[in-house]
């Protein structure tokens, strides 16, 4: 019976078989509906279908090369990077004005002429003086000034580094989302395919059923509804695909129009975290090693160092000058002299201590903004903790269930057949058994999707993820 052809059938007539039902192929190919049934193949090629779709040749990838070269190229890396390098240099700088600050100045200077003394002229003279000046001074840190300026750039620069690392564990975690995505929506492609196909060879026996008098329009019409919806599917699909890749593409830091392609048709759980840990102690691990609270930790430290470095105007600044000189002529000698200059600078604070002292309340108002800032992020962090590790829970048990309920609906399917074929079903229980196998598969790989971003994310949220745990727990 051609009913037969309903299971595991394929296209394999390229691009155009996509939307066309087997009736319209068949008129366009000049034959028969059974003879270009029997075209269809058991097994479906879906990289090759996807290229004859999106037309572009895909780069196949795996998950460890997507982290290689995402921690290589991502641009949030590069400027985080680039951004803490910058105030390392900052503070380097800062550590360079506890030295002596060193100048020098010299002249030659040629005098020609003659002297008038008591209305008489002397005898003419022609003289060169020369004068060479070396000063080293030293402001002794400016009242301490100078010591809380380089604590405080030191402690933003260990901030800005916090903020590197934590960059690179967010784009690790981004990285795996997103190509777990990909392999979701190439897996979920598979799966429609092969729906609009079995709901295509339908729609093609419902028609000869018709013709031949053993069906009716409702049933040719019905089959019609189904393979349309079976293309819309398909073609969600196929734009969740492409989306993904542009998305792994960016993350990646290349060309987002590069078409990637994962090289797995499968995708297996991945267990990261203990099942049974307990929230409270994972987020005690988060406090423990996220970077992020790290760099608030030091942003706060650096603003203190900002307040105790304004208290500093209030306080007396001395400085310590010394000037070596050789002074002469040329016709006679240069002789050296020296003289060492011992100063004290006294300011009582900006604007007669008004402008300072708002500046300290200034200040002090940053860093309780800041330690707010820090506790709302820990309040986020561990609602971010429960509900990763409520998501996780309840996949893994909608895992099981999803597998069995996958298990029971390719048995209604041979029973459905064998229940058609001895004349004791009827087509629509057929139809019913595959609508429902094809979501059983579809509910399946999403689950398992969800539980293994539910992993990631849970170890990116308590901060100990990082590409070789990721690795070691990948079983493609």
């Amino acid at each position: 019976m051609i009913i037969i052809l309903i299971i595991n059938i394929s296209f394999c007539c390229g691009k155009e078989t996509l939307f066309d039902s087997p009736i319209e192929m068949a008129h366009k190919k000049d034959c028969s509906v059974d003879k270009f049934c029997k075209q269809f193949v058991d097994d479906v090629d879906i990289e090759k279908f996807i290229k004859g779709q999106m037309d572009y040749e895909y780069v196949v990838v795996s998950l460890d090369e997507c982290l290689d070269v995402a921690m290589k190229n991502n641009f949030n890396v590069q400027i985080s990077d680039k951004e803490y390098f910058s105030y390392k240099y900052e503070y380097q700088n800062a550590l360079a004005k506890f030295l002596p600050t060193l100048s020098t100045t010299s002249y030659i200077s040629g005098y020609q002429g003659q002297f008038l003394v008591d209305n008489i002229l002397s005898d003419s003279f022609n003289e060169t003086a020369v004068s060479f000046n070396l000063t080293v001074r030293h402001d002794l840190t400016q009242g301490g000034k100078t010591i809380f300026e380089a604590r405080a750039a030191k402690y933003f620069a260990k901030s800005k580094k916090h903020d590197l690392n934590f960059t690179r564990t967010e784009v690790l975690y981004l990285t795996t989302r997103y190509y777990f995505e990909m392999l979701l929506a190439k897996i979920n492609i598979e799966i429609f395919l092969r729906n609009l196909i079995e709901r295509n060879a339908q729609l093609a026996l419902t028609k000869n059923l018709e013709s031949s008098g053993f069906g009716t329009q409702f049933d040719v019409i019905r089959a019609q509804n189904l393979s349309a919806y079976a293309r819309v599917e398909l073609l969600n699909a196929l734009n969740q695909f492409r989306l993904s890749q542009t998305r792994l593409a960016n993350v990646m830091g290349i060309d987002v129009q590069t078409p990637l392609m994962p090289f797995e048709n499968e995708i297996n759980p991945m267990n990261l975290v203990d099942s049974d840990a307990d929230t409270k102690d994972l987020f005690k691990i988060a406090v423990e090693n996220r970077e992020d609270l790290k760099a608030y930790k030091d942003l706060i430290s650096y603003q203190k160092q900002i307040k105790n470095s304004y208290y500093t105007d209030f306080m007396p600044k001395p400085l310590v000058d010394y000037q070596y000189q050789f002074q002469g002529t040329l016709s006679t000698t240069v002789r050296p002299n020296y003289n060492i200059t011992l100063a004290m600078i006294w300011r009582f604070g900006d604007y007669l201590g008004a402008g300072t002292a708002t500046k300290i309340k200034i200040q002090k108002e940053k860093i309780k903004k800041t330690a707010l800032e820090l506790e709302n992020k820990l309040r986020e962090i561990e609602q971010l903790i429960v509900d990763a590790k409520s998501t996780s829970a309840f996949s893994q048990k909608e895992m099981l269930i999803n597998k069995s309920r996958l298990d029971y609906s390719r048995q209604s399917i041979k029973l459905a057949l064998l229940r058609f074929d001895n004349g004791k079903g009827i087509l629509l229980d057929v139809i019913q058994a595959q609508s429902e196998a094809t979501q059983a598969r579809v509910q399946y790989a999403a689950s398992i999707i969800r539980y293994n971003i539910a992993q990631i994310q849970l170890l990116y949220n308590i901060g100990t993820i990082d590409s070789k745990k990721i690795i070691d727990n990948y079983n493609p």
